[in-house]
């Protein structure tokens, strides 16, 4: 058990997990040791597991039982001294018979602790769905702020005495969810799996954490589907809280959902705080990972891995202590051979087909449901979609998807958000062969938030959208790929005006980066193209560099000079006002426009403290200009070529 905690802690932070086991304790050694943990972990979380084989249930008092200083008789500890012990944050995991019976007293109120206050009331059922989010909003901090507890059974119940499984099978859903899962599966599908033995599960090859091998693949397979599961049934405050915040407390609740759908098929009612919404072990993506494993068994018995083997026993070998204490398997050839560690299921490329379907129809139902003064729902395949993003195979695919699905509008940049996408979308930045579709992701993400700016700068992600101004003007191509090129020119163009408006940081880093000599080679051979004599040349420039372009450079000029003097000293030396000026006799108004703005910006003196405030000065407040006049601002703020 301690290895496979820290298997799900690794990757949680850099120091290594600190842990005590405490065998057959008293009532001191837990206090102790609660006490040890919380110094240890400081505001951290603590995960305290409780095994309770083998001693009474637990009382309707909120007592479970350890051991006197003897060790002759089960003595009563408070569940509610534990809690004190443990502190706050905590995750507490009861595995024993009639667990739900202690949630009330792990997650009510102490008077002792805090002051008396009336609990936070639920909004009545015909409010506005403002008042609904800040309440679960309100609730879902609380919830994880404070204790998580995950039991296999509610008040009452026993735990599970099936045969075909271990007696611990509550902690080895939450520990080896992979295994345990292939296990019940088989059991449970005789029909298809009544050749192989379900012990024979433990000779699939591979690790975990390599999505190379079978195993691995079952795993990345069944975390898009416990994301996914969780997306759709959580309230989307409380799943932030629970799936992105704490890698450790997302592990615990992806399996427990697992832990729930095996345990109600064995007559149990797994409880948890906070609770579970009903209906997750009957979602329709259950069907699919059973796909997903049956479609893995089958391809890794087709090439000789498994079979129906013979498992051998142990001496003195009970069916007690989980997975890793079962029945050795004796495979007729446990060598892997090269085809065999290639077997991939087509669970991704059927989510992302689901996907493109429910783009297909999303701006139809989106229309509908305006009229109505509705909302839509987000597809329940985008939590897959974001997984998919970790796979060279699907990543374009999945990326085209992503970037379809953000021009719905904000609504869908909010959903994407809220799910996670964010660092996806800014570690492919360092991959050159997906910048032109991160660029139309990052417009779309910068016209809903323009605060993500500041992550831009911290990352160095400028210098990728500004290698993207010159993207595609050396190729020549048809006109429909000109025009595409052209787009993403300006994409990036509007991506660097949003990174330095009233950001000092930004503006720093780019004119750090030369961003406005950059423009003013641009600008310069436009005006060339435009001055040209033979008619062809100047379609060319114009087809280069057409006027939605022309404008954000501008634009990008005038955020970088605005209220930066050492920006304004390097424009001066760099000729900008040379290119502006030619642009004041520009054809395209918005050109024109953006231009005079950038000169009055370059021309603009930098406010200093000791000026009077800019309300008691006469005439327009300059710094209440909006970066574009509405009447030039495209839908959302994206540029469109």
């Amino acid at each position: 058990m301690e290895a496979q905690y820290a298997r799900w802690q690794q990757q949680r932070a850099a120091r290594a997990l600190k842990y005590r086991r405490a065998l057959d304790p008293t009532v001191e050694d837990v206090r102790a040791l609660c006490l040890w943990l919380r110094r240890q972990a400081r505001h951290e979380r603590v995960l305290c597991h409780y095994n309770g084989h083998g001693v009474p249930r637990p009382t309707s008092n909120g007592e479970i039982w350890v051991f006197d200083k003897g060790h002759t008789e089960y003595i009563p500890l408070s569940i509610t001294d534990l809690r004190l012990w443990l502190g706050k944050p905590s995750m507490v995991i009861l595995d024993c018979s009639s667990a739900g019976v202690l949630i009330p007293f792990l997650t009510a109120p102490i008077s002792d602790l805090t002051p008396p206050s009336s609990p936070l009331q639920p909004p009545p059922v015909d409010a506005d769905r403002v008042d609904q989010e800040q309440y679960m909003e309100t609730m879902s901090s609380q919830w994880v702020r404070e204790t998580i507890v995950l039991c296999p059974t509610s008040e009452g119940e026993w735990l599970p005495m099936h045969p075909d499984y271990p007696a611990d099978i509550f902690t080895s859903c939450l520990t080896t969810p992979i295994k345990i899962a292939l296990r019940w599966f088989v059991r449970r599908n005789q029909q298809s799996m009544g050749s192989l033995h379900p012990d024979a599960v433990d000779a699939i090859p591979g690790k975990e954490n390599d999505r190379k091998t079978p195993l691995g693949e079952l795993n990345w397979i069944f975390t898009a589907v416990t994301d996914s599961i969780a997306w759709n049934v959580l309230p989307k405050p409380l799943f932030q809280r629970l799936f992105r915040q704490d890698l450790l407390v997302a592990s615990m609740f992806r399996n427990f959902l697992l832990t729930d759908r095996i345990l109600r098929s064995l007559n149990c009612t797994p409880q948890s705080h906070p609770p579970l919404p009903p209906g997750v072990n009957t979602h329709p993506l259950w069907d699919a990972f059973d796909l997903a494993m049956e479609t893995c068994l089958f391809g890794l018995m087709k090439d000789g891995i498994l079979g129906n083997h013979i498992p051998l026993k142990t001496s003195g070998e009970t069916n007690c202590g989980g997975l890793e204490n079962q029945a050795e398997v004796a495979p007729a050839d446990t060598h892997v051979s090269g085809p065999a560690s290639s077997i991939s299921s087509p669970f991704f490329s059927e989510q992302l087909t689901a996907f493109e379907v429910w783009l297909e129809f999303a701006l139809i139902r989106k229309s509908y449901l305006m009229k109505h003064g509705t909302t839509m729902d987000s597809p329940e395949q985008l939590p897959v979609v974001l997984q998919v993003l970790l796979s060279q195979v699907h990543r374009v695919r999945a990326l085209s998807l992503l970037r379809e699905f953000l021009e719905l509008g904000p609504w869908a940049v909010n959903t994407s958000l809220s799910l996670g996408i964010f660092p996806y979308v800014m570690k492919l930045l360092q991959s050159p062969e997906y910048k032109s579709l991160l660029v139309s992701i990052w417009a779309s993400i910068l016209a809903f938030d323009s605060s993500c700016q500041a992550d831009l700068v911290k990352d160095n992600a400028l210098p990728h959208f500004i290698q993207h101004l010159t993207w595609g003007l050396s190729n020549t191509s048809t006109e429909g790929a000109t025009m595409e090129a052209a787009k993403e020119r300006t994409l990036a163009a509007f991506i660097l005006a949003v990174a330095t408006h009233g950001f000092p940081q930004g503006q720093t880093e780019c004119s750090r980066l030369n961003l406005s000599g950059a423009i003013c080679t641009l600008l310069s051979s436009y005006e060339a193209g435009e001055n040209a004599e033979m008619e062809p040349d100047r379609e060319v420039a114009e087809s280069h560099l057409p006027g939605h372009f022309r404008m954000w450079l501008c634009l990008c000029l005038a955020n970088v000079a605005k209220q930066n003097l050492i920006a304004q000293k390097e424009a001066f030396a760099a000729n900008v006002h040379v290119r502006l000026f030619s642009r004041m006799g520009d054809s395209n108004a918005d050109v024109r426009a953006a231009a005079c703005c950038a000169l009055g910006c370059l021309l603009e003196a930098p406010v200093r403290n000791d000026s009077p405030p800019s309300d008691n000065i006469p005439g327009p407040n300059i710094a209440s200009v909006p970066l574009v006049p509405q009447r030039m601002a495209p839908n959302m703020g994206v540029p469109q070529a």
